[in-house]
């Protein structure tokens, strides 16, 4: 009796399936692994050129914006009348929190700037003291062109104002109290802050308004001499 061959047949069978199936998973991750070096390749050169680009960028027109335009926007053109219109809103509001406390103190101050605000009451000095800081800040912004130094020299009077509300008696819901300094340092910040944000900035867009028709009224009047030079 001839012994059987269907086992090792299987064997052989098996065995090379499964040869056949390595070598193509080998081939798989070959293509996966030369797949993902290229793509890797190409994200590292495409972020060196990216940079590279951002780089000249950056170093060129916007490098010139910010050392232009918007450097002079912000600080002005001379580092020297910026430094002093700070310095002179300090002193302003220096000044102005002595005078007050010298003479009317806050709580009557607080009575005129809610009646103006409301209009049961208004006062002419409140519409007084507003149009001489709108007019400082359009002053400062046509001189200097300035919004930092602008903004902070109209602030330093209001924080002055706000400060005098220190070691008055207020009221509240929860009683009255005697206003401490954290307290009357953060309400004159609060004061200085949201003035100098309408009364600075629309001081500020006044006088450039101002500073760019006396450049544009120059340059019409300097035309006609000019036509009559080329004339001549």
């Amino acid at each position: 009796m001839r012994p059987s061959t269907s086992v090792p047949t299987a064997l052989n069978r098996t065995k090379s399936s499964l040869a056949l199936l390595l070598s193509g998973a080998a081939w798989l991750l070959g293509r996966l692994a030369a797949g993902t070096s290229w793509l890797l390749s190409r994200l590292v050169g495409g972020g060196r050129r990216l940079r590279r680009r951002a780089e000249s960028v950056l170093r060129g027109p916007v490098s010139r914006v910010v050392r232009g335009p918007l450097l002079t926007f912000l600080l002005g053109r001379r580092a020297a009348v910026s430094v002093a219109l700070v310095g002179l809103g300090a002193l302003l509001g220096a000044v102005t929190a002595w005078g007050v406390a010298a003479t009317t103190g806050y709580p009557p101050l607080e009575g005129w700037l809610a009646g103006t605000w409301d209009g049961t009451d208004p006062q002419a000095v409140v519409f007084v003291g507003g149009a001489l800081l709108l007019a400082l800040a359009a002053a400062s912004a046509a001189l200097n062109a300035g919004f930092l130094p602008t903004t902070l020299l109209v602030a330093g009077p209001l924080f002055g104002l706000g400060l005098t509300r220190y070691g008055t008696v207020v009221s509240t819901r929860y009683g009255q109290h005697v206003v401490s300094l954290p307290e009357a340092l953060a309400f004159a910040f609060a004061v200085a802050a949201v003035g100098a944000g309408t009364l600075g900035v629309a001081g500020y867009v006044l006088g450039a308004g101002c500073r760019r028709a006396v450049r544009v009224v120059r340059a019409d009047a300097a035309l006609p001499a000019l036509a009559r030079r080329n004339e001549d």
